[in-house]
């Protein structure tokens, strides 16, 4: 049977602001049914903060208004939450608790160490366990507020991404991009222009005395963007496994709705600003394609396949792609792109019995 999914198209039928996207968007939370998820409860809004010179993420006043509509259906407590790190540089992107009308808090604690070990059963190869956030496991109610993008590594980012990587802390992001396999220098390639190791937003990356590529596997997070940035195309990832790397991610998804009643979960993915890169790469770079919109619902499946069906190829603005890239031949525009096929993790939380690829939109009017 198919998931319904709440629609709220960007584009306006008319130049009226009863029917912009800010309009539509409170129309979306009033026929959300609030109430039945998050009365009485205390609810976490999981979203990415973004980080560095970025600025291409969720807008404030689009939290604002779910934190505004969670607390008047009902809620004990509301708050917004994402790692230490993005948390602490928020009030750069306009988070802060004035705008939002609540508390902005780290999910692991400041110091990225309050966590719940919960193991993978099965394991998945080396993934036996992951470190769940603590004060999102302590949560009774989560809405977890994506912001939809494109990614070198899984070939997109959403509602599970949000969580398998945001609502963990570093120890199980690291794992789960083990998972790929690891870093590979070709010394002949290499002109020695440092441009990856002055990039590497995790501080990974050193060259020794004897001009020697080296990765502190510590602080490497497997972000691919020494890959992407290196013009002599001098760095690659060893192992091909951008699959497996999205099976750890549907596992880890998993293992976080599991602490919560079905009914307690929603998802709201929000197709603006879909770049080529993750909001984690703390840079903005031009959108791919028009705004779509934003969709909510509590299928988790469901929205995440609706939200690639909606980013259609044929949509691509022209000089969105940086220079020197260019598309393939087949597959979704993500897959294009950067070579991988973001339907794989669907895939996988369907096996996983979290819900439908099927779907049907209904329009906000």
């Amino acid at each position: 049977m198919p998931s319904t999914l709440l629609f709220a198209e960007y584009a306006p039928a008319t130049l009226e602001p009863k029917n912009s996207i800010g309009a539509k968007w409170q129309r979306l939370l009033d026929s959300l049914e609030l109430q039945r998820s998050v009365e009485g409860k205390r609810v976490a809004i999981k979203m990415h903060l973004g980080g560095g010179v970025g600025f291409g993420t969720i807008h404030p006043f689009l939290v604002r208004h779910l934190v505004s509509r969670t607390r008047a259906a009902g809620a004990k407590e509301v708050f917004v939450c994402d790692s230490p790190g993005a948390v602490r540089d928020a009030a750069q992107r306009g988070y802060t608790a004035e705008t939002l009308g609540c508390a902005v808090v780290p999910v692991a604690g400041t110091a990225d160490k309050y966590f719940y070990r919960t193991p993978i059963e099965p394991a998945f190869r080396d993934l036996a366990e992951v470190e769940l956030a603590g004060e999102i496991v302590d949560a009774d109610a989560l809405i977890d507020l994506a912001h939809v993008k494109a990614h070198g590594a899984c070939g997109f980012g959403g509602a599970s991404k949000n969580l398998s990587m945001g609502a963990v802390v570093t120890s199980t992001r690291r794992k789960l991009h083990a998972l790929e396999g690891g870093l590979e220098w070709d010394r002949e390639a290499c002109t020695q222009c440092h441009i990856c190791m002055e990039n590497c937003p995790n501080h990974a990356i050193r060259f020794n005395d004897q001009g020697t590529f080296d990765v502190f596997y510590h602080h490497c997070k497997f972000c691919q963007h020494c890959i992407l940035i290196c013009p002599a195309k001098a760095i690659s990832i060893v192992g091909g496994g951008y699959r497996d790397f999205q099976r750890g991610m549907a596992l880890t998804t998993s293992a976080v709705l599991k602490t919560f009643d079905p009914q307690n979960v929603l998802f709201i993915n929000v197709l603006t600003d879909i770049t080529i890169f993750c909001d984690c790469w703390g840079m903005t770079t031009p959108a791919l394609v028009p705004d779509i919109g934003i969709l909510a619902g509590r299928d988790i499946v469901a929205i995440e396949q609706a939200s690639l069906d909606l980013i259609q190829a044929g949509n691509l603005i022209p000089g969105a792609l940086p220079k020197g890239l260019t598309l393939g031949a087949q597959g979704h525009l993500f897959e294009r792109v950067h070579g991988k096929d973001p339907y794989v993790v669907v895939e996988y939380l369907a096996e996983l019995g979290h819900g439908s690829r099927e779907y049907a939109l209904q329009a906000i009017a």
